[in-house]
């Protein structure tokens, strides 16, 4: 390789420090910078000289080009380059015979395909005849054969589509127009070639530069072997591109060589690409005399003669059997060996991560050192027994309690790493950069840190010891002025001599008879199985299965015990020792004598004493673990798949050599048999059809003939005898067809070596194609069994398994070819094998899957787009997603694993996440089934919603329709815990959502604060329970938090204002002309509108709407037969329509006029603050409309149970989170303000930004309100509302924190919402509550002299605002004697504030004296005796918001809205009155006319405006009501300082709404709002189980049976026989004696006592319906009568029947897989167990399950979850467990002594069965005992389901039990006998619905009943 460095230094101009060879020495490894590359590979110039890295040093240059550092430094980049030499290329090189090129392009038929075959073999014999019987005697000329090195330079040009360029001195290159051409004509497409960088030419070298290959197959199957295990489809597909690659290079003549596994580059997804060898194309040496000497010479290397061949085999495992001969013989030393064993585990001297490794022998503390105990591992003796002990039980229990998908890190393991490179860079820290230290070590440079001495170091390091400290004096020596040298211990004089001293002890006797231990424990038998438990030395790496690519790890050699260097027996030197003592001696001085000499070895028998140096604790501990502890170690790794592990089990030891007679493959039998068949049947056609007509004079006797003559002329006439000539062989010269041949034997090497990777470890990487062959045929010989069953075939056809070598090698046609050996013309009917017909979908050699072309077609086209920008992102994945449906047709699980990884990183992509969520997701998770969906598209889906910025088109995931795809598809509890917390985000905006999502998800501030105010015990365990479910969700967060968090770094504050902006407050231009619409109407215009639209036509509910509304979805039911309710839903659409218009005219309009506000008055515009443009506004619209629509069909459609626990709850923590931040506190400002306060209007909204974001928030919780009516507003809301306003339980004082102080100002704000929606009777039920438990808290924070508020005045002004407002509301709803009765406390309080503030005014303590006060928090006497804690900053708070402008404006219209009650509720007024009019007089103070405020109203009154809006508005006459006519001006209370400025916004539509939910400002203005008659409200049974369940916490896991009667289900006219509900649970299935399936609506009616019809009726059943259930993975219905009927859910329309094959064999019993399977399992009466497809004709499987009578019939089928294996349950009591992979039967055993009822399985494989012998049993699938066994005393359980880990059964005396599955107690926890009023009838059928926790009944009247 030297001569080859020098060449590229001296033509590439590279300079030498920056190359490297690679191991298996074919090419040379360069950093260069990426600029010199891009001139190369774009502008197609040799740039002058490859620059040197600035500011590197020779060390880290070398670092970055080992193979497994991946980060190189900024700008820089590796490549490849291969290179040949021209004088070998010299040879001649025939083209391929015409014809032989396959027709590509067009897709292939079976017909094209037999007759290429037929044409190919017809060519293939003649010219083999031609060359034996006719070239020999004719010395034509062959024909004239082109040198190798044009063919060559043609064939890349033609396969890379790039010119070659010419470097150095030689020819000008030619001109750029050839070039173009050339470069145009030739691009290439094949995806899995790997593609060069550029062809370089220079006088005598050919040149190829290839980009980096990170990962390659080698490191695939040597360190990551479990990401192809299990599953064979993984390694077809890396076949299938291999044979692409090859396909591609043999169209464009060119050979790839004898590639291995490290000439595949491989990436994460296992997309792989080829890499052309070259090594082989080098022709020998010209200088040898002739070219026959050179052939013979070449041939001697490769084989001549057998037994040479034999001589020469160097088969490296005879390389590595001499090497371990040689050393356990003494004639290597130990030094060498280690060495060869490092290189062959791939280990790269100076790689960080993958150095060498030698053992540590000694610890430096005395002289020469104590021997270390080689026996245990580095790392056992640094740590202790007791800690790895402790790692791996703690491990072991955390993989056990996270079951198979336990984390990587929680496998049990005991040692990480055997030297990590922390360890190396440590070790040679003294030569190593600073830069490199800071960067691996520590970030701080400490010198001293570092250990200074070697004996620190090796008493420091848990790991082993590096080659250097063995070999190399300069590692001591620091190149750090601030770091000494590394000490050598003090016997020692110099470096050298350590160094010497040191290989010395690693060659001593001591060492060399422990180190075979060494080796076991670093490299063999002791690192997997039972052996690494017992050792301590489990290496997670070897465990944990990880699938991520990577380059270095731990690697297993041997899988059998090493043997033990011989050594001579100590002590017996040469001499005869004298003996001066008696014989025999006495005990104790044997003692002694064994003390001075260390342990003697006894080698005859091989036992060896252990050292025992002061390391180890052995002595004082109790002896080795025992063989129990031992299992136990062990079933921890068992219990990990099987699929990390080599594919031996070490545990079992492999004989190393079987005898060689084992029969090889008898295949070639078989077929002979079959041949003469077809041929015979071929020639009968050929007589028949067609004559062979022979060239003219054609005597085929004359050979024959002339052969006579001439042995009649020898013998006769020259008397001597006939002697066989040798014909004079003339070698032709090499053809491309030699090359190609030699490919597919290099490609069945490759394939072979992929299989039996672990076994081939020992082979160097430099090994010949001649060795690879032997060394592959040896093992398939050995282990024929390890050969996956897909992959024989085409083994034996490359390898040709079935001719011994021997034979094979000897067909070798000539001594200059390249082949192995030669196939013949014709094997089994087909030419010799190429890569056109192992692709070929007729030619069976390789049985790809059906599935693989179009898959390959997805991935390129994934691969070979770049997106840029969004718009290509969803060009892309529409293609994707066109092609996607035809590979998820035919694909199987194997191939959804390889197509998953494109699909989540197009879901995880920024530009492309939202399409291919809204594309690609159905499909998808409909194949993967919702366990699978769950675990890898959750993760994705959680980060689009949470994607950073928004993003075009993110509508479409707030639509109902992808809603109700994600519930159907991961499942309704999933969806509920996982999804909808991030989906109602956007909700309060895109910004804050990103901020919110911390708080949401559960580290919100205060919510510890939880249950201390008296009400809110239900939501103070609420809270915190949910802060508990979604840190259920945390595996999934790192991921999503990274995605969120991270930009919130330069968002500037005030960005929040654009999260805030849809249209919504602010529209005051069109207020002028919208106040005359609303006072002429007699109606508040929009809202009541809405409402009219909102009462259903009929009593149907609003969700049927809604579901016709997402009909595209096909996610709910088509409602073709109601007709009434289609109009009525036209109509709908057209309100929606309109209101939806409006909406967006308003915001568009006002878009400017919003603007420009903002940048006036925002009241701390920020610099560089961007305004939104109209676009995004827009966007932002249609974005919360979609999702508001979407909450609201959601509320509907879930049902009030869970839209309480799941929307609500969620909803109203989003609330608190809209008024979080100053920025959200701030004042929205409105253009016809001219002073802060121009109009005294009490109902004034003065909207704050937070306002504006919440809107969307509290139009839905609303909505809520609306459907489920009052009491949510009084169960739900009120508590909340209390438990954010109780004041915090800690210290009285301090400051609020802000999350607090936000859910203050939220809790004002929904107050108000619900006091207008609440009627008058419940006002006054709860108005003591409101007043007692918001108003007061609220207030008492407010007017606090303790309490500082984070955001300051500002916080407390709008609170105060927001507050007044609110009294001022309930006073208006509930006139004056009341208010003084109810709320004179509450006014009284608020204006205290002022007197209080005055008199600490007049006691002198100003701001300025308290600010000179350094005392934090001081007390302050009041005039009535009280001490006040005072917090002087929190008084300067005060003094800002209770100023002479809150006097006027809140006292103002309180006199006018009391009159004189006013005296006597607020004690203080005269104060306050002098406040009030000191302010007007400040504001006005040139008016002359100044109002006195006792007039007031009776000005008002004369302005008295008679058209209400109110409802209520009737009796205007009666002052002193609730309406106080006198002061209502539209909705208003209006206080006439300036009645014609004031702007009455009546029409503001909000952006968040359609006519649904009114949200204009009149709603805002109004004081009542009946909430309409929905039909889903709640009311007695219904309303008493909803208050029951939302006051559970929600992670009770127990069944709680309440036998409360929700609904009754009335259509059938006979028995029920089995009910299924769908898993949405808003709809379930019936199957009845009446020979009908129905399936209803599960919606809340009525108040318990409702029936419901069925929404639809399916009739085609011929006998009774005994089971119905839904095919998850296509959504279709499966029904049986004894007869399977697949029908459509949606249109009813039949898909496919299955009858029984016999009559008198009817079916008995059915189940259906689990996703992704799309089967169904049939049983029928003979015991055959039958899989149908309803896609695909005819059955799947067939499978007989018992023989004999005695079973009695199949009962019951079940399934395990996982779809791994069918239990079937028989009349007899047996049970019988079928593996569905194999179809072999498990077990089968008595389980019950009567006939078995129902099975069902549970997770964990687990399945309960219930039988007629009164038990239920709960089983373990392959223990023999049960787990529990419960017995029922008077009857048997005939129906069962299950709900998490219980089971709720039911009996025919109609008894309800629930018995727990993890609890061995015989009892049930509870039972409860169904009441007569509740259920009538016998109890046939039953199903849990999980997420409603409500039990579904079917009785033997036709009725069903729900119960909770």
């Amino acid at each position: 390789m030297d001569g080859f460095l020098q060449s590229v230094e001296k033509d590439l101009s590279i300079d030498r420090r920056q190359l490297a060879t690679a191991t298996e020495g074919t090419h040379v490894t360069a950093l260069v910078p990426v600029r010199w590359l891009l001139s190369l590979r774009e502008r197609r110039v040799l740039p002058g000289a490859c620059p040197r890295p600035e500011g590197l040093s020779d060390v880290e240059v070398r670092t970055f080009l080992q193979h497994s550092v991946e980060k190189l430094p900024a700008g820089w980049t590796r490549v490849e380059i291969h290179g040949l030499r021209k004088e070998r290329l010299a040879y001649a090189l025939r083209a391929q015979p015409p014809g032989t090129e396959q027709r590509s392009g067009h897709p292939e038929t079976l017909h094209g395909f037999m007759q290429d075959v037929a044409s190919q073999n017809y060519r293939n014999l003649w010219r083999r005849a031609h060359c034996l019987y006719v070239r020999p005697y004719r010395h034509a000329e062959v024909p004239p054969a082109p040198p190798a090195l044009d063919a060559l330079r043609a064939a890349l040009q033609k396969a890379y589509g790039c010119p070659v360029l010419q470097v150095g001195k030689s020819a000008p290159s030619a001109s750029p127009t050839k070039e173009s051409v050339v470069a145009t004509k030739g691009v290439s497409s094949c995806p899995n070639l790997l593609q060069a960088e550029a062809l370089l030419e220079s006088a005598d070298m050919l040149y190829v530069v290839y980009p980096y290959v990170q990962y390659c197959l080698h490191d695939i199957v040597t360190f990551s072997p479990a990401k192809l295990t299990n599953s064979h489809a993984k390694i077809l597909f890396l076949l299938f591109h291999v044979l692409q690659a090859m396909k591609a290079c043999h169209q464009a003549g060119l050979a790839c060589g004898a590639f291995s596994l490290r000439d595949m580059a491989v990436d994460e997804k296992l997309c792989s690409r080829l890499r052309v060898n070259f090594r082989e194309y080098e022709g020998p040496k010209e200088e040898e005399v002739n070219l026959e000497a050179g052939l013979e010479q070449r041939s001697e290397q490769s084989s001549t003669g057998m037994q040479g061949q034999e001589a020469r085999c160097a088969t490296c495992q005879k390389d590595l059997r001499d090497l371990v001969l040689q050393w356990v013989h003494g004639q290597v030393s130990n030094f060498d060996y280690l060495m060869h064993l490092n290189s062959l585990a791939g280990r790269r001297m100076g790689d960080p991560n993958y150095h060498p490794v030698l053992p540590w022998v000694v610890d430096f503390t005395t002289k020469n050192g104590r021997f270390r105990d080689l026996r245990k591992s580095k790392f056992r003796l640094n740590k202790g027994d007791k800690q790895l002990d402790f790692t791996y039980e703690m491990t072991k229990q955390a993989f056990v309690a996270g079951g198979s998908s336990g984390e990587q890190l929680h496998v049990p393991h005991h040692i990480s790493d055997v030297l990590s490179d922390i360890t190396y860079y440590v070790y040679t820290a003294r030569r190593t950069p600073k830069a490199v230290l800071c960067g691996h070590v520590r970030s701080q440079w400490e010198p001293n840190e570092y250990p200074a001495s070697m004996e620190r170091m090796q008493s420091w390091t848990p790991d082993e010891c590096i080659p250097e400290f063995y070999t190399d004096p300069s590692i001591f020596r620091s190149i750090h002025p601030d770091m000494p040298d590394l000490d050598v211990p003090s016997w020692c004089s110099s470096y050298e001599e350590f160094i010497e001293v040191h290989r010395m002890l690693l060659e001593s006797r001591e060492v060399s008879q422990d180190l075979h231990h060494w080796i076991d424990l670093t490299f063999g038998y002791k690192l997997l199985g039972k052996d690494a438990v017992k050792e301590k030395n489990v290496c997670l790496h070897l465990v944990d299965n990880h699938t991520h690519l990577t380059t270095y790890g731990v690697v297993q050699l041997f899988d059998q015990p090493h043997p033990r260097r011989m050594v001579g027996p100590a002590y017996t030197s040469a001499e005869a020792p004298a003996i001066a003592r008696p014989l025999l001696q006495n005990i104790r001085d044997t003692v002694f004598l064994e003390d001075i000499q260390g342990q003697v070895t006894d080698a005859v028998n091989g036992l060896v004493l252990e050292a025992t140096p002061s390391e180890t604790t052995w002595s004082g501990d109790k002896p080795i673990a025992g063989e129990d502890d031992l299992e136990q170690g062990t079933e921890a790794l068992d219990s990990i798949s099987a699929t990390g592990r080599a594919a031996d089990q070490p545990c079992a030891p492999v004989p190393s050599a079987q005898p060689s007679t084992l029969p090889a493959y008898a295949t070639e039998g078989k077929t002979s048999g079959v041949r003469p068949l077809r041929r015979s049947k071929a020639g009968a056609v050929d007589q028949a059809d067609m004559k062979i007509t022979l060239p003219e004079g054609f005597n085929p006797l004359q050979a024959l003939e002339e052969l006579e003559k001439l042995d009649n002329f020898l013998v006769k006439g020259l008397s001597s005898e006939m002697q066989l000539m040798e014909q004079p062989w003339k070698e032709p010269p090499l053809g491309l067809s030699d090359l190609f041949q030699r490919d597919m034997q290099a490609l069945g090497i490759l394939v072979a070596e992929i299989i039996f990777a672990p076994r081939i470890r020992p082979l160097k990487p430099d090994a010949s194609l001649l060795e690879r062959f032997l060394m592959v045929r040896n093992l398939c010989r050995y282990h024929p069994k390890e050969i996956p069953a897909p992959l024989q075939h085409v083994l034996h056809v490359l390898l040709q398994l079935s001719v011994p070598v021997e034979k094979l090698l000897k067909t070798r046609p000539g001594k200059g070819t390249v082949q192995l050996f030669e196939y013949k013309p014709l094997s089994q009917g087909l030419p010799p094998p190429c890569p056109t017909q192992l692709l070929s979908p007729f030619s069976s050699i390789v049985p790809f899957p059906t599935y693989f072309p179009a898959l390959h077609k997805f991935i390129f086209t994934y691969q070979a787009k770049k997106i840029e920008d969004e718009g290509q992102g969803r060009e892309l994945v529409f293609q994707l997603w066109q092609q996607l449906e035809g590979i998820l047709s035919e694909i199987t699980p194997e191939g959804l694993e390889i197509l998953l990884p494109f699909i989540l990183s197009l879901m995880s992509e920024e530009n492309t996440a939202v399409y291919a969520a809204w594309y690609l997701f159905e499909p998808i998770a409909k194949s993967l089934g919702p366990k699978n969906a769950n675990k890898y598209l959750l993760k994705p889906l959680i980060g689009a919603y949470e994607a950073p910025c928004y993003r075009h088109g993110r509508f479409y995931l707030y639509t109902d329709c992808f809603v109700a795809q994600l519930i159907v598809r991961l499942g309704l509890q999933s969806f509920l815990l996982n999804l909808l917390p991030h989906i109602l985000q956007i909700l309060v905006g895109i910004e804050s959502s990103r901020e919110e999502s911390k708080s949401l998800l559960g580290t919100a501030e205060d919510d510890e604060s939880g249950g201390e105010s008296p009400v809110s015990c239900v939501f103070g365990e609420e809270i915190k329970m949910d802060v508990e479910h979604s840190s259920a969700a945390l595996d999934l967060l790192d991921y999503t938090s990274g995605v969120s968090f991270h930009d919130q770094a330069y968002l500037p504050e005030s960005e929040d204002f654009q999260s805030g902006l849809y249209v919504g407050e602010s529209l005051q231009p069109q207020e002028q002309e919208s106040l005359s619409l609303g006072r002429l109407s007699d109606k508040s215009s929009a809202s009541e509108v809405s409402l009219g639209e909102d009462r259903p036509a009929d009593g149907d509910s609003q969700k049927d709407k809604s579901s016709l509304k997402s009909m595209d979805s096909s996610q709910d039911l088509k409602q073709s037969e109601d007709s009434e309710e289609e109009e009525e839903e036209r109509d709908e659409e057209e309100h929606d329509e309109a209101a939806v218009d409006a909406e967006l005219t308003v915001a568009v309009d006002a878009g400017g006029s919003v603007d420009v506000t903002l940048v006036d008055d925002s009241s701390e515009p920020e610099d560089g603050e961007e305004l939104p443009d109209h676009a995004d506004d827009k966007e932002q619209t249609i974005l919360l409309d979609t999702a508001c629509k979407m909450v609201r069909w959601l509320s509907a459609k879930l049902g009030p149970t869970v839209t309480s626990r799941f929307i609500a709850r969620n909803l109203l923590r989003l609330l608190t989170s809209c008024y979080v931040g100053p920025t959200r506190q701030q004042f929205v400002p409105s253009n016809d303000e001219n002073s802060p306060l121009s109009t005294g209007n009490i109902y004034q909204k003065r909207p704050v930004l937070g306002d504006q974001v919440s809107q969307p928030v509290l139009a839905c919780l609303v909505h809520v309100a609306y459907l489920y009516g009052e009491p949510v507003l009084t169960y739900q809301y009120l508590p909340y509302i209390s438990y954010l306003v109780a004041p915090s339980s800690g210290s009285g004082g301090g400051r609020l924190n802000s999350r607090k102080e936000a859910g203050l100002l939220a809790a004002v704000t929904l107050t108000q919402k619900i006091v207008v929606c609440l009627s008058d009777t419940t006002l006054m039920d709860i108005l003591p509550k409101i007043s007692q438990e918001v108003l007061l808290p609220v207030l008492g924070f407010l007017t606090s002299l303790a309490i500082g508020f984070p955001s300051g005045a500002q916080a407390r002004i709008v609170l105060c605002v927001k507050t007044i407002s609110l009294i001022a509301l309930i006073c208006l709803r509930i006139g004056q004697e009341m208010v003084q009765q109810h709320l004179s406390d509450t006014v009284r309080n608020f204006f205290g504030a002022f007197s209080l503030l005055q008199e600490l005014q007049d006691q002198g303590l100003t701001v300025e004296s308290l600010s000179s006060s350094e005392v934090p928090v001081m007390e302050v006497p009041l005039s009535d005796g009280r001490l006040l804690a005072l917090d002087p900053a929190v008084l300067v708070e005060l003094q800002k918001v209770f100023n002479p402008e809150m006097a006027y404006t809140t006292y103002v219209p309180f006199s006018c809205l009391l009159g004189d009650v006013i005296r006597m509720v607020v004690p203080n007024h005269s104060l306050v009155e002098k406040l009030a009019s000191l302010y007007l007089e400040n504001v006005n103070p040139k008016s002359l006319q100044v109002v006195s405020l006792e007039q007031t109203p009776s000005v008002v009154g004369s302005d008295q405006d008679t058209r209400g809006t109110e409802p209520f508005c009737s009796h205007h006459e009666d002052s002193h009501s609730g309406t106080f006519g006198s002061v209502l001006v539209g909705n208003r209370i209006q206080v006439p300082v300036d009645t014609r400025r004031e702007g009455l916004g009546l029409l503001r539509l909000s952006a968040g709404t359609d006519g649904f939910i009114p949200s204009s400002s009149s709603e805002e203005d109004t004081l009542k709002h009946d909430l309409p008659r929905s039909t889903h409200m709640l009311c007695g049974n219904w309303l008493a189980y909803w208050q029951y369940e939302i006051g559970v916490s929600q992670h009770d896991p127990r069944f709680h049976f309440h036998q409360i009667k929700l609904q009754s289900f009335s259509g059938h006219s006979g028995a029920i026989k089995c009910v299924a509900p769908l898993s949405s649970e808003d709809f379930f299935l019936s199957g009845s004696k009446d020979k009908t399936v129905r399936l209803w609506p599960l919606y809340n009616y009525g108040d318990g006592t409702s029936e419901v019809p069925p929404r639809f009726t399916y009739a085609e059943h011929k006998k009774s319906v005994f089971y119905v259930s839904q095919l998850e993975a296509s959504q279709h219905v499966v029904s049986c009568d004894g007869t399977v009927h697949i029908w459509d859910q949606f249109t009813g329309k039949l898909l496919r029947t299955f009858d029984e094959l016999d009559s008198k064999v009817p079916i008995t019993a059915v189940t259906t897989m689990p996703p992704p399977y799309h089967s169904i399992s049939v049983a029928s009466a003979d015991s055959v167990l039958r899989f149908i497809d309803h896609r695909k004709p005819g059955l799947q499987h067939e499978f007989r399950l018992a023989s004999g009578v005695s079973a009695g019939l199949i009962r019951c089928l079940a399934v395990s979850p996982n779809g791994r294996s069918v239990m079937a349950g028989f009349s007899s009591g047996f049970i019988v467990l079928l593996d569905t992979r194999t179809g072999l039967i498990m077990r089968g055993w008595p389980a019950h002594e009567g006939d078995i009822l129902q099975i069902k399985a549970a997770e964990g494989n687990v399945l309960i069965s219930s039988s007629s012998d009164h038990s239920l049993t709960v089983w373990k699938e392959l223990e023999q005992k049960p787990l529990h066994h419960y017995k029922s005393a008077s009857e048997p359980i005939h129906a069962f389901d299950l709900y998490g880990n219980e089971v709720v059964t039911g009996t025919v005396a109609n008894k309800i039990g629930v018995y727990s599955m993890l609890e061995s107690s015989a009892l049930p926890i509870s039972t409860t006998k169904l009441s007569s009023e509740n259920f009538r009838g016998t109890l046939t059928s039953l199903a849990v619905l999980p997420t409603k926790c409500h039990l579904l009944l079917g009785s033997d009247n036709g009725v069903v009943r729900l119960l909770a």
